[in-house]
């Protein structure tokens, strides 16, 4: 499944609270890689959620995610993500809990653009694991999928 990075880089930039400089964004991204990867959180208002990264430098970078909804979540979550500059998409429901797996090669840039659905039409806050690899390092032991222990 082929999945926007967008996702991964806005979130792990901290593009949700304040804009990062360029030199920022990679920075804090390539600490995310090596970590594996940031919890994320957003707004859900009545059901709904939608966030529109700015344009992030890749140059070219090519990683292996994985997205998992908070298990104390409830519901279903449908999630469209796109690269608003690049081809990259994802169109997934998944349960609190699900692991969903995705390959991405960005190009010189990315931007995201994410619309979420709850199947509960009320207003929360998404947690949301998003893991990163890059795909330099696929023996690296460690499942990106599974946050890291506390």
């Amino acid at each position: 499944m082929v999945f926007a990075l967008g996702v991964a880089v806005s979130a792990l930039s901290g593009a949700l609270a304040l804009p990062v400089p360029a030199e920022g964004q990679v920075a804090q991204l390539l600490k995310a890689v090596s970590s594996g990867g940031s919890w994320i959180r957003l707004p859900v208002e009545g059901g709904q959620a939608s966030y529109r990264s700015p344009v992030i430098p890749l140059a070219g970078m090519a990683f292996n995610g994985c997205v998992k909804i908070w298990e104390r979540h409830s519901g279903s979550w449908t999630i469209s993500a796109r690269d608003g500059l690049g081809e990259a998409r994802l169109d997934v429901t998944a349960a609190p809990g699900e692991s969903v797996t995705f390959d991405y090669r960005a190009g010189f840039q990315a931007r995201l653009d994410v619309d979420i659905e709850w199947s509960e039409p009320r207003d929360t806050t998404l947690f949301v694991w998003v893991g990163v690899s890059a795909q330099t390092n696929q023996d690296t032991g460690r499942d990106i999928c599974q946050p890291p222990p506390r």
